[in-house]
């Protein structure tokens, strides 16, 4: 755990930060999400470029290997890909690990086979304003960030499905 440092401990501080009235905010939640384009470490293809994407619905995962919950998490996201990709999901996940490898060694023993890539200078991390792992959005067919989740478990497995559902009908 060498790789663990100051920054690491903030990334998984308390999330999500919580408007007055309890709801979670973000500050992309609502706007357009930024571009990203990750050469792939698992999935289909050698690259995933976020804006090729367009008239989808995406899932997009940010985790990291020494995450506590983040195996959980890669699990949760590979049963969803499974169950919606047919339906027009697509998930894909952004590692905020320092190393690739260690990235790569938790996707096999996960069985990932969606596209994830791995952003050691935590640009993406940045970009997407992640302050703690897992961090789950949800962009819609326009590009627009329209949920955002941290750990999918329990009450957040049900609201996600529900609006994974909701985004890919309209």
């Amino acid at each position: 755990m060498a790789a663990f440092t100051l920054a690491a401990a903030l990334l998984c501080a308390s999330w999500p930060a919580l408007a007055s009235d309890g709801t979670p905010t973000h500050p992309l939640l609502g706007r357009p999400a930024p571009e990203l384009l990750q050469r792939l470490v698992s999935g289909k293809g050698t690259n995933f470029r976020l804006s090729e994407h367009r008239g989808e619905v995406v899932l997009l995962g940010f985790w990291t290997s020494w995450c506590g919950s983040c195996s959980d998490y890669l699990g949760q996201l590979r049963r969803l890909d499974e169950t919606y990709a047919r339906a027009g999901l697509v998930v894909a996940g952004v590692s905020l690990d320092d190393e690739s490898a260690r990235a790569v060694s938790a996707l096999r023993s996960a069985g990932i086979k969606f596209a994830n890539g791995v952003d050691v200078a935590k640009a993406y991390g940045q970009r997407f304003a992640v302050d703690d792992v897992p961090l789950s959005l949800l962009i819609d067919r326009d590009g627009i960030v329209r949920y955002v989740h941290g750990a999918l478990d329990g009450p957040a497995d049900a609201a996600v499905l529900k609006e994974i559902r909701q985004l890919l009908d309209e």
